[in-house]
């Protein structure tokens, strides 16, 4: 009970902040030194292949969307059904509290790994977000949507191991795993749960790609 008193205490905090966050996010542009070299905030410069680094206001639109968008609480909404379906945990049971249960822990797991993906996007500079390929052919579109999985997008168009989607996926399969899990879960848990996060990653990128805009 104290465990899912936190995860309540957690998530209530993190969409206070997402409140608090969209009342001071920038309405314009990044300022110069956030844009690509001889890119203007006004004007910033498109590379090679079309690509644009978007905005502030733009990447934290994002990630209001990733995390209290629509499509965010339909997809904790099938994260919940499958582990209901699953009975993990079991200590949870079945039944609407059971699945309420599940519906908050998914919901809290995909803030804290949005969070921290966001986080870092800001910190270091780099963008997250996935495009569609501008490729043409099966292949080489199934290589682009996937290889977006792990990289991330410099301001000059290059790509780069994504360490904001790394850390995100593992904070959000360790920090509930350690917080309000049943007790007999550990970080080991949270860790294989980061590693099922990756790879749910290019799947639905995959979907992203060829059927349905996310």
């Amino acid at each position: 009970m104290k465990r899912l008193n936190l995860a309540m205490l957690l998530i209530l905090m993190t969409t206070t902040s997402l409140t608090v966050l969209g009342q001071q996010t920038p309405t314009q542009d990044d300022s110069d030194k956030n844009q690509p070299s001889g890119a203007t905030p006004n004007q910033p410069v498109k590379t090679s292949d079309g690509y644009v680094f978007p905005t502030k206001r733009e990447r934290f639109d994002r990630f209001v969307s990733s995390t209290v968008g629509p499509r965010s609480f339909v997809r904790t909404a099938i994260a919940a059904g499958i582990q209901q379906w699953r009975d993990t945990p079991e200590d949870w049971e079945q039944g609407m509290s059971g699945y309420g249960k599940r519906f908050a822990s998914s919901f809290g797991s995909n803030a804290i790994q949005q969070s921290v993906t966001y986080g870092f996007d800001s910190a270091l500079g780099l963008d997250t977000g996935f495009q569609k390929s501008k490729r043409k052919g099966f292949f080489p579109r199934a290589k682009d949507a996937m290889l977006q999985n792990i990289t991330s997008r410099t301001k000059s168009g290059g790509r780069v191991i994504s360490i904001p989607r790394i850390a995100g996926a593992y904070a959000g399969g360790v920090v509930p795993t350690v917080t309000w899990y049943p007790e007999r879960y550990s970080y080991k848990d949270g860790l294989r749960n980061g590693t099922y996060s990756l790879l749910t990653g290019f799947g639905l990128n995959l979907v992203r790609e060829f059927v349905i805009k996310w």
